[in-house]
């Protein structure tokens, strides 16, 4: 989110300007001078070349290999087809969610992209916003439904951004002035979701996925913000979808290394200092960061990496944050920041939070808005399909 000058507030400084200080030491190599004259008859193939001294010398960065991981983001083609088996015997909550993705996918389908040759968002809403949504949907109904229209027109919808747009404005990672840095933060993810879903298939062939990930490499990924506010986590959601994508193993662990430093500034009661510093929309901005805090998570866990259980510097942890937001999201004429709370209603995260701990505070959260789908302004869509469970009510 941002404040209504567009900015994000001072403290909010990027890591690269905390690093900025730090010195980078090379280590010099000399060079052995061998002295002819007849009294050592060394010969020149006992010689170490010059080249060869300054690669023993050198030490290069390792390479980090991927672990292997269950495929899918926030969820992988053999789970979305056994949900819609569930769905077509009237299980719920995967009926109605079916039936709500299907509806919107029928309405979609015939929807023609609007890339544009120079991405410049403003707002909060547009094509890029829209398209990103639209890919990741289309594809989750190809695989529920089968049907071979929905993986082409979700196809259709990643190539004529890969094919049109070359170039980006308003993008500044290390400031809070620029828009679209956050926008392309929140949702971008959404067509990285959709070719994860489309990879094999003849509507998104191997000449499509190679142009793809060219483009979210070269072109998307360095516009990721890195505040330390809710724009660095939609930046940080956005590396670690990206980098886990491109099996960029470097890049996936320092994204993880910023979530989890985003998370050190969490306090120990879970609020987080930085977003209920937003007077009256401090409740709104609070959910905006856990809404990337949470989807990163659920990324991680499916390699095998645990943040769910991870606990900052300041004692604050995931579910620390999640509960605290909780609390006043049922009750907001309590919430201690502002007097003049502007609350808004429960996002697609509550469901992912939910299926994690099955916590009874987050069911009427869940319950306000399931079947949680379309809407929503990240790629954090449709998550009563991909990761709702059946409630516990009381």
């Amino acid at each position: 989110m941002t404040d209504p000058a567009g900015r994000s507030p001072g403290p909010g400084r990027s890591r690269r300007a905390r690093r900025g200080g730090r010195l980078i030491v090379v280590a010099a190599v000399g060079v052995l001078a061998v002295v002819a004259g007849g009294i050592l008859a060394w010969r020149a193939d006992r010689l170490p070349s010059l080249g060869s001294l300054f690669a023993q010398a050198a030490t290069p960065t390792p390479t980090i290999v991927l672990p292997s991981r269950a495929s899918g983001f926030l969820v992988d083609r053999t789970e979305l087809e056994r949900r819609a088996a569930l769905a077509a015997n009237g299980t719920e909550p995967y009926r109605t969610a079916v039936d709500d993705l299907m509806a919107w996918a029928e309405r979609r389908v015939d929807d023609r992209p609007r890339p544009a040759e120079r991405l410049k968002i403003a707002g909060t809403e547009g094509p890029f916003v829209d398209d990103t949504a639209a890919a990741y949907g289309l594809a989750l109904a190809w695989i529920v439904s089968g049907e071979s229209r929905f993986a082409e027109a979700s196809a259709d919808t990643i190539r004529a951004w890969v094919e049109t747009t070359t170039a980006t404005a308003d993008t500044c990672p290390d400031d809070g002035a620029c828009q679209t840095s956050l926008i392309i933060g929140r949702t971008a993810p959404g067509f990285v979701f959709a070719a994860d879903l489309l990879h094999g298939s003849s509507a998104f062939d191997a000449d499509a996925e190679r142009a793809f990930r060219a483009w979210i490499r070269d072109l998307i990924l360095p516009t990721a913000s890195r505040l330390d506010n809710n724009w660095g986590d939609a930046g940080t959601f956005m590396r670690i979808a990206v980098t886990d994508y491109l099996g960029d193993g470097n890049g996936y662990e320092a994204a993880l290394d910023e979530w989890r430093h985003l998370l050190d500034l969490v306090a120990a009661d879970g609020h987080i200092p930085l977003e209920v510093a937003r007077g009256g929309s401090g409740l709104g901005y609070t959910q905006e960061a856990l809404d990337y805090k949470v989807a990163s998570a659920v990324i991680a866990d499916r390699r095998g990496v645990d943040l769910w259980s991870h606990q900052g510097a300041a004692g604050g942890s995931l579910k620390k944050a999640v509960d605290y937001l909780a609390r006043y999201m049922e009750d907001d004429a309590d919430w201690p920041w502002a007097t003049d709370v502007r609350r808004r209603g429960p996002s697609p995260m509550w469901e992912l939070a939910y299926a994690r701990w099955d916590e009874p505070a987050y069911v009427p959260l869940v319950l306000d808005r399931r079947p949680f789908g379309e809407v929503g302004h990240s790629a954090v869509r449709w998550t009563t399909l991909t990761n709702g469970i059946p409630l516990d009510e009381p």
